[in-house]
């Protein structure tokens, strides 16, 4: 997936300018609160889509806004914990009744206290074997936030080195091999173009990198790329502030390959996310 390459910094990119060449199975759209990534993640699900990909859109662990989605017609994967973990003990165990009876425990229920990042790795191991089950699947998860994101992918190498031997441990490693394989995973972090929240990005950046996963970062929501508000003649003194401030972390962050995304004034988030991906906001 690579960014068209311009010569001026205040050319901004969306993803409707973004050519994916070999498309990734697997999405993983991450920042903190408040940064723009379900809108950026339903984007990219519908660019996909747009493009002939059979993909599913998953918001994980939070709530699917089920009226932007149905706005926007978006093909939406529901998983639920406990569906999730009777799928798995049923798929381990051959029998979909004894996992059913296993669920209701009192123990299973204490495992779940007892090993919080549990629930992690159980769905994330479910949306690989999704995968691994529909070769032509392709997945996009909105993560609620940088440090879901980072114990979604650090339940994997923590319950490998709690148990080192098993059941568990041999799916995990099975999960790695796609994990870790050529173009199957992918991670945009998106960001806001302030200096707190790019250095934020960075040490994000730096915890992935510490488990092997590369990722790319999104500067969404510049002011200085909006071309309407740098036409007006006069603008208030912080505005001006926050265009010189945008402008300086261009020419020190931002790159001709990052995905550069300007301020959008538009009246609803679905006409927001239809701009994302069709590059206008109709």
């Amino acid at each position: 997936m690579k960014a068209p390459t311009s010569n001026s910094l205040l050319q901004p990119f969306t993803l409707s300018d973004l050519k994916i060449n070999q498309p990734a199975r697997l999405y993983l759209i991450t920042g903190k609160g408040g940064v723009g990534k379900t809108s950026f993640a339903m984007a990219l699900t519908k660019k996909l889509e747009k493009e002939g990909k059979h993909v599913q859109y998953h918001s994980f662990d939070q709530p699917l806004n089920s009226k932007l989605a149905s706005e926007l017609e978006l093909p939406a994967l529901r998983l639920q914990f406990y569906e999730s973990a009777e799928n798995y003990v049923a798929l381990k165990l051959g029998s979909k009744s004894i996992a059913k009876w296993i669920m209701k425990t009192p123990f299973f229920k204490s495992l779940l206290n007892i090993l919080p990042g549990l629930n992690h790795l159980i769905f994330l191991g479910n949306i690989i074997y999704l995968l691994e089950k529909d070769p032509t699947l392709h997945v996009v998860i909105d993560s609620p936030s940088t440090g879901h994101a980072i114990s979604i992918l650090q339940s994997t190498h923590n319950f490998k080195k709690i148990f080192k031997t098993g059941l568990l441990v041999k799916d995990i490693e099975r999960m790695h091999k796609y994990l870790y394989a050529e173009d199957f995973l992918k991670i945009f972090i998106l960001t806001l173009p302030t200096l707190m929240s790019v250095e934020e990005t960075k040490d994000l950046q730096e915890e992935l990198m510490k488990m092997n996963y590369p990722s790319e970062v999104v500067y969404n929501d510049f002011i200085s790329l909006n071309q309407s508000i740098r036409k007006e003649e006069k603008l208030p003194d912080f505005i001006e502030r926050k265009i010189a401030l945008e402008t300086r972390l261009l020419g020190e962050q931002a790159n001709d390959s990052s995905l550069r995304i300007p301020h959008i004034s538009l009246q609803s988030k679905s006409e927001l996310v239809k701009y994302l991906y069709q590059g206008n906001p109709t």
